[in-house]
């Protein structure tokens, strides 16, 4: 049969991929906005505070003679309204550029409409076209990691200012690849790509020493090459690393500086440059050894460390932010690094927990780091690019969570009760990417290829067959109020993590998978209910597993470990009974796709853990010998 899908490339149409919307400088409270095309409208959704951003997969084409204009609803005291920002269609530019950004201003609200060119459009089917029902279903990742199957980063540092230990624990791999090359030999061309990790390519650049200006031709050169590139082999954002200077010392070098300022004039294009200042905990026990101890006196220990880090803030924007602003602007962020040494380590004040909070604070700055980078990757480069940032990082279960959804609302999450891809097929097979896409986000060192194995799909589907739609809620299951994910999680992981017996899972892996499995997709309050459960259950098992793994390598033991700490944990009867109760409320109607959505993302938001959290729940569970592994 002739297959009919081809592109629509019309010179008179834009693409819209995406729209950013930021009322952080503005006085108006935004509820929520809407992209409006003719008589059709698209939500836009809440990112972070005052920002709101969503992606359109495949892009919303805009052809000529349509209106295009956003709604935007406002909160007020008493009462709420509405108002509609319309854009002039002849202002904005067609391009065949892989992506265009055009902004607009309106009562110190910032929008900015992310446009596709003809480079990146998708496929849209036709009428006549072949039937999704005769094709196979992809996951949505397959054409993600088509169009950008890496993380691309340079990371720019002096020799030991410590780039291999900041980029083994950011990507979690165990091997120092960017110490492969001897002192003043690195070759910025040269690709490093780990075979513990293979979401994200490492370039490597010595730094800018005194007297040799000529790196920065060097990394100049190399920037402007990659802008040339596809998306697969453009650079996509750059870490340029200091070790925190004494007070008086020099932060920024002649050829630093002279680096900040092509970034600052544009010469270096939109690419992401983020200042990372390394050691800081090293920094905080060096401005703990210079306190007068007579004006610690009488406080508390929490008010000592206090009291180190307002000193310690103050220093730091003296030596390094405002000498970094005068070179660089306010265009380029910058963030603090831990090296996971011990704060707080040489004077009376000691205690205990000085370990945890060392370790805490340095998953703390490096989740930050990373939050910056993708988000600077996704407003500059391209929303794939930030979605396999996202993948590449072992560091915030956050992110993670955040790209899931991303990929999710790109198809198959946000017509859940209308997908036509699903009609007509076998429930086993539309589970199947639905997995494949949550799997390939979180990216474990998953060499045995466990979590996309028979028996850990089994455990899935066992576990949302517990679901009993229709049984009425058991208070036993649910979280007691004011219980966090993580004291709901920590106290069982304790108790199963220990060396004794094999973990025994109250599922089991070999057993029949549940029948409704087989049967052919058909749209139900029912089925409804046990695809959430599924991607929900998926999602907080895998945020269960990023706690006890640790970047290491996975094993079925450390896996039913997390399985188990899930099911027995009151937060798979709480997810399960506001699924329940959502189902009672349902009704599918127009507004089923959305809600449905709305209901995912919430559940994932409510059980989301902060990676500030991470080292806390490790602080109290024993280390997990995945070796030897046992049987599932």
């Amino acid at each position: 049969m002739a297959n009919h899908i081809h592109t629509l490339t019309a010179p008179c149409a834009i693409h819209i991929s995406g729209i950013s919307i930021d009322f952080s400088l503005s006085e108006k409270n935004v509820e929520s906005a809407e992209a409006r095309i003719g008589k059709s409208s698209r939500p836009i959704d809440h990112n972070a505070g005052k920002i709101m951003r969503q992606t359109f997969y495949p892009p919303i084409k805009v052809s000529l003679g349509d209106t295009f204009s956003l709604r935007l609803r406002y909160k007020k005291r008493f009462r709420k309204s509405h108002e509609d920002i319309h854009f002039d269609l002849d202002e904005i530019p067609r391009t065949s550029e892989a992506r265009q950004e055009y902004r607009k201003s309106h009562d110190n609200i910032k929008i900015v409409v992310i446009l596709a060119g003809n480079t990146i459009t998708e496929h849209v089917e036709q009428p006549g076209s072949t039937s999704d029902t005769t094709l196979e279903l992809q996951p949505t990742t397959d054409k993600i990691v088509q169009i950008c199957p890496r993380f691309r980063i340079l990371v720019i540092g002096k020799t030991g200012v410590g780039k291999s230990s900041l980029i083994n624990r950011a990507f979690g791999v165990h091997e120092a690849i960017a110490s492969t090359h001897k002192p003043g030999e690195a070759d910025i061309d040269h690709e490093f790509i780990s075979p513990q990790n293979d979401r994200f390519v490492l370039h490597d650049s010595k730094g800018f020493e005194p007297g040799d200006e000529g790196n920065v031709n060097i990394v100049q050169g190399f920037i402007e090459r990659r802008r040339e590139m596809s998306l697969e082999d453009q650079l996509h954002a750059v870490w340029l690393c200091f070790e925190i200077p004494r007070a008086g010392g020099r932060l920024l070098e002649t050829g630093t500086e002279e680096f900040l300022a092509l970034k600052r004039s544009g010469k270096l294009g939109n690419i992401p440059v983020v200042v990372v200042f390394t050691k800081y905990d090293r920094f905080i026990n060096r401005v703990n050894r210079t306190l007068n101890e007579s004006s610690l006196v009488g406080l508390s220990s929490n008010a000592v460390k206090e009291l180190i880090k307002n000193t310690a803030d103050a220093e730091l924007k003296e030596i390094c932010i405002g000498p970094l602003e005068k070179f660089a602007g306010s265009d380029v962020p910058h963030a603090t690094v831990s090296s996971g040494y011990h704060y707080f380590n040489s004077n009376s004040y000691n205690n205990d927990n000085n370990d945890n909070a060392a370790n805490k604070g340095h998953a703390e700055t490096l989740a930050r780091l990373i939050q910056i980078t993708e988000e600077r990757v996704y407003k500059h480069v391209a929303a794939e690019a930030s979605v396999m940032t996202s993948m590449a990082q072992r560091v915030d279960p956050g992110l993670k969570i955040k790209a899931s959804i991303e990929v999710g609302k790109r198809r198959y999450w946000k017509a859940l009760a209308s997908c036509a891809a699903f009609q007509d097929r076998r429930t086993s097979d539309c589970l199947h990417v639905l997995h494949t896409d949550i799997v390939r986000v979180w990216n474990f060192h998953d060499p045995h290829g466990y979590l996309c194995s028979h028996e850990f799909r089994t455990m899935v589907v066992n576990m949302v067959d517990k679901l009993d739609v229709g049984s009425p809620i058991n208070p036993d299951r649910t979280m007691a109020a004011g219980l966090s994910t993580v004291g709901a999680v920590a106290g069982i992981l304790a108790v199963l993590a220990g060396p004794a017996a094999p973990i025994v899972l109250p599922i089991v892996a070999s057993a029949v998978i549940a029948k409704w499995v087989y049967d052919v997709y058909k749209l139900s309050g029912v089925v409804l209910q046990r695809f959430i459960a599924y991607i929900v259950d998926l999602t907080l098992v895998l945020q269960i597993l990023h706690l006890v793994s640790d970047s290491q390598e996975l094993s079925r033991r450390v896996i039913k470990l997390a399985v188990a700490s899930y099911y027995k944990s009151p937060i798979s009867g709480d997810v399960h009974s506001r699924i329940q109760e959502y189902g009672r409320t349902l009704t599918l109607l127009e507004r089923a796709d959305r809600d449905t959505l709305r209901k995912i993302i919430e559940l994932m938001e409510l059980y989301r853990i902060d990676a500030k959290e991470i080292s806390d729940v490790r602080a109290q569970i024993p280390t997990v010998d995945s070796i030897p592994d046992e049987p599932w």
